[in-house]
């Protein structure tokens, strides 16, 4: 009899804890499917990325962002991010590759 009444004191006990964390991984589920503001699959995941950052001064960063196949130069600090300006034409060369194409030929001695 008393491990009848033992079976049903842990199933009366696991019960509750397996509905709270049941509860647990829906709200986790939920609040990851909201967190981009659509509860759908994630709109437009990978659109915007940050090709470059270079920092500036104590918190603040300039940043190179590409969206939409354009890129922007942006700035981050403490007040924010702020909009520089749109860059136009082909990234500009590594600086090795530019050295490497600017050599000029020995001189004659």
């Amino acid at each position: 009899m008393s491990s009848t009444f033992g079976a049903s004191a842990i199933l009366s006990t696991l019960a509750p804890l397996a509905i709270i964390l049941g509860a647990l991984v829906v709200v986790a589920y939920v609040a990851r499917r909201f967190r981009n503001g659509s509860w759908g699959p994630r709109a437009g995941a990978g659109a915007i990325t940050i090709v470059a950052t270079r920092p500036v001064g104590p918190g603040a960063a300039l940043m190179i962002v590409e969206a939409d196949g354009q890129r922007f130069l942006v700035s981050s600090g403490r007040q924010g991010i702020t909009p520089i300006g749109a860059l136009h034409g082909a990234p500009a060369p590594a600086f090795a590759d530019a050295l490497e194409t600017a050599k000029l030929p020995a001189p004659d001695a």
